[in-house]
């Protein structure tokens, strides 16, 4: 068997039964990037078809996050199943802390799918703990209707920030995320225009939200933020470099999406990098 077959496996799955009662969790990371759906492609098929969306679309649901010992790479995984089928899952960057969180019992939290079979393959990303409760989508219905129109503002005055001298991080092995929050500063007929293919991430130590957060910048336009989740791990390896700002990669809208998408340095890269700076 497969590296990726044996960690990430097949086909629908029971929830594990456990002494420990099921926990609703509280989103105190923030959003989640659910990881390794692109390896459950038959899962996810198997769950829009039970849901009655055979031609993808956006669902909100809850998931059952389940720990998993007897992973042979990572003994703190934990799974992300959705009406008893296993689409990803939990960052490993963080999955020791929701493993503790769990005590070897189950969580629940809400979880936002969005999953789209154009070419015959599969494509779908999760993430719990949506900051934003999108309604429901049926892409069937959407292209029988032809025009989808979102309740988003076309334009948004953009909020600049001059960066000097960032520190350049693409040559970092790096993690392809999704900004947070696009929506509150850039307009839903802007993002081609905005979006590209080089970002600036830049601290924002006083924010009132999170004084960890980690905004995104895109030709010196705010974009959005870093999830809440990595930025509490970015935050205290950028605060070591004390740089005005760091350039990363990323991608704009594509014939799939019209999100924003940057590249993150993965966590052991960085804390090398900063090592290294820092000896």
């Amino acid at each position: 068997m497969g590296f990726w077959s044996t960690l990430f496996g097949k086909g629908k799955e029971a929830a594990t039964p456990s002494p420990a009662p099921v926990r609703e969790l509280s989103p105190r990371w923030g959003e989640i990037e659910v990881q390794g759906e692109s390896f459950r492609r038959d899962a996810v098929r198997r769950l829009f078809d039970e849901l009655g969306l055979p031609a993808g679309g956006v669902t909100q649901q809850t998931a059952h996050l389940e720990p998993e010992p007897s992973n042979p790479y990572d003994r703190n995984a934990v799974k992300v199943v959705i009406r008893g089928w296993h689409i990803g899952y939990v960052p490993n960057e963080i999955s020791a802390e929701v493993a503790t969180v769990l005590g070897g019992g189950q969580g629940v939290a809400p979880v936002r799918v969005w999953a789209d079979p154009k070419d015959g393959t599969w494509r779908a990303r999760a993430t719990l703990f949506p900051s934003v409760v999108e309604p429901d989508r049926d892409f069937a219905q959407e292209q029988r209707a032809e025009v989808y129109v979102p309740d988003e503002p076309d334009f948004i005055p953009p909020t600049t920030l001059a960066v000097s001298d960032p520190t350049d991080l693409r040559s970092l092995e790096s993690t392809r995320m999704r900004i947070k929050g696009i929506g509150n500063y850039v307009g839903w007929n802007e993002r081609r225009a905005v979006g590209g293919t080089e970002y600036v991430l830049v601290r924002e130590p006083d924010n009132s939200h999170d004084p960890c957060a980690v905004l995104v910048l895109s030709n010196g336009r705010k974009v959005g933020y870093v999830s809440a989740a990595r930025a509490k791990i970015l935050a205290p390896l950028f605060d070591t470099i004390a740089s005005a700002g760091y350039v990363v990669g990323g991608t704009g809208p594509s014939d799939e999406s019209v999100q924003l998408w940057v590249d993150i340095p993965k966590a052991d890269v960085l804390r090398a990098f900063v090592k290294s700076r820092c000896s």
